[in-house]
């Protein structure tokens, strides 16, 4: 009896124990999850795809992010500036929620010109064209 309740817990613990672990990823702008607004002529952007891609995301409550980190419009152009003296592209893709204050994408649109940033893509849900 204590050999199969043995290989039982082993087994439990085989199958369960690996299910119950969570890895919490860091978050990043390019992961922030903001309903974009939907476009029907949209334009594939494959430099978002590089590594160095810089991404500023703005969440439908106002909050900014802009790599792994939170960040004010105040502060978001040194932030840039410093990517852009480590080699990053000059050129911003910004992953705005549609229901945000526009005013509040207006003040990260103005940081990021401030930066010396004048490539600014915004990023779009791509929808299927309307049947006619």
């Amino acid at each position: 009896m204590t050999a199969f309740a043995g290989i039982m817990f082993a087994l439990v613990a085989m199958f369960l124990l690996p299910a119950t672990v969570i890895e919490d990823s860091p978050k990043n702008a390019a992961s922030i999850p903001v309903d974009l607004a939907k476009a029907t002529r949209s334009t594939e952007l494959r430099g978002a795809l590089r590594e160095d891609a810089m991404f500023v995301a703005v969440e439908r409550d106002g909050r900014i992010w802009f790599d792994r980190d939170q960040i004010t419009p105040e502060h978001l152009p040194a932030a840039i500036r410093e990517r852009v003296s480590h080699g990053a592209e000059r050129k911003v893709y910004i992953r705005a929620d549609m229901r945000v204050n526009y005013a509040r994408v207006l003040d990260v649109l103005n940081s990021v010109r401030s930066a010396g940033i004048d490539n600014v893509a915004f990023l779009v849900e791509r929808n299927p064209s309307p049947t006619l």
